[in-house]
């Protein structure tokens, strides 16, 4: 079993690490897209989410060729996440130590000092569903693991696709999307736990709403800028003390040489000291 130690604070080199979370929607669809991002935006740690694929079938080449350590947790068809490093990767963990259902939805690892958990949480479907309630249950069992583990002054990055939109300004329409999941009282609770033991939204520190992260492929959703702030980096404060700047090129939610994006865009978090 992995061990959850608090990881060691940065030590010496670790000057600028360029940190980008994406859910990909099929990275068997995105491999090539994915490629040609690789190449232009260089990313030190890249926390991808929704492979849906099983762990043989990830194209491990696409990341080792240009220099990258992976992890992963996968399984066939559905949800997925893996952690691309250009430091060397330790202390892996796939899964919650007491997960409910075995879904590839969370990987830990310490890379560049630095304990990352890369998370693709339940969207829910609907509020009366079993798969909302599920949602519920999920994020209880997370907060409930990373209470435990996560050291305020120790250097963690919790992120991924969240599937919650926090505040009425990460949402296109609040009120249309009022006690709809993403945007359900019961997640604002829940967000509110997530956010109360020392982890940092540091998306909000960096931007000015509204910053979506999300368009749904129809009705012309990204064009019209009727998006959603879904996918989040959280941190302890000592990365969040390093943290430079926020971004999400809205680029790579466009089409890229004839290939289809994802619905979701990369989100850029850059750290120096």
């Amino acid at each position: 079993m992995p061990s959850c130690a608090a990881p060691a604070t940065p030590g010496e080199g670790w000057f600028f690490v360029k940190i980008v979370t994406w859910n990909v929607n099929s990275l068997n669809a995105r491999a090539d897209y994915v490629g040609r991002f690789l190449d232009a935006e260089a990313p030190d740690v890249l926390a991808i989410q929704e492979l849906k694929m099983e762990a043989a079938q990830v194209p491990r080449e696409l990341f080792e060729s240009r220099g990258y350590h992976l992890a992963m947790h996968a399984q066939p068809r559905w949800n997925g996440v893996l952690i691309a490093s250009k430091a060397p990767i330790s202390d892996v963990m796939a899964g919650l130590p007491a997960a409910e259902e075995d879904e590839a939805r969370i990987i830990a690892a310490t890379t560049f000092g630095v304990r990352f958990v890369d998370l693709y949480c339940p969207q829910g479907q609907a509020a009366d569903s079993p798969k909302f309630a599920y949602k519920l249950r999920f994020y209880d069992g997370l907060i409930a693991w990373l209470r435990g583990v996560v050291t305020p002054d120790a250097p963690w990055v919790v992120l991924g696709d969240l599937n919650i939109a926090p505040c009425p300004e990460d949402i296109w329409d609040p009120a249309a999307f009022a006690g709809v999941p993403s945007f359900h009282p019961e997640e604002h609770a829940r967000w509110a736990e997530l956010v109360s033991f020392g982890l940092r939204d540091v998306v909000v520190e960096h931007t000015t709403p509204p910053f979506f992260t999300f368009w749904d492929y129809r009705g012309g959703a990204f064009h019209r800028h009727h998006g959603m702030r879904i996918d989040h980096v959280l941190t302890t404060a000592p990365v969040a003390a390093r943290v430079t700047d926020v971004a999400v090129p809205r680029d790579w939610r466009k089409k890229v040489e004839g290939l289809t994006p994802s619905d979701h865009a990369p989100l850029v978090v850059i750290l120096a000291e």
